[in-house]
């Protein structure tokens, strides 16, 4: 089996993260022992995040041999954060890339749901 396109909704939070594929619905969560930043940032070493974020993704990717595009939606939320810098951006987009992304998109805020993203539009792109 080939699974053209892969979807993902990312809630990267400064102890948790949470990743739904968009495809299925199904959704796991790291734990909350987890401390990925700080005060002042969200991130500040980028290993542990991506490293579970590489195995929510395994878990909940499909049982095919061959992944040809593989969409991550970034919703990073920080509650001492109000504006994320460009730096802090290509972070996330890096991190994404090395999960095996070719398209990576960003939302901001609180609690972004599966339900206010456009999946005809997310199918429909091309490109990082």
């Amino acid at each position: 089996m080939i699974a053209l396109k892969e979807h993902f909704l990312i809630s990267i939070r400064p102890n948790k993260v949470r990743v739904e594929n968009l495809s299925t619905r199904e959704s796991l969560e790291s734990g909350e022992e987890l401390v990925f930043g700080n005060n002042r940032l969200l991130i500040t070493d980028t290993n542990e995040p991506e490293q579970t974020l590489r195995q929510l993704i395994n878990k909940l990717s499909s049982d095919s041999l061959i992944t040809l595009s593989r969409t991550l939606v970034i919703n990073p939320f920080h509650p001492n954060i109000s504006e994320f810098t460009d730096l802090e951006k290509m972070t996330f987009r890096d991190m994404a890339v090395n999960l095996g992304a070719k398209i990576v998109r960003f939302k901001f805020g609180e609690n972004v749901t599966s339900k206010q993203l456009d999946m005809g539009s997310l199918a429909s792109q091309t490109e990082v």
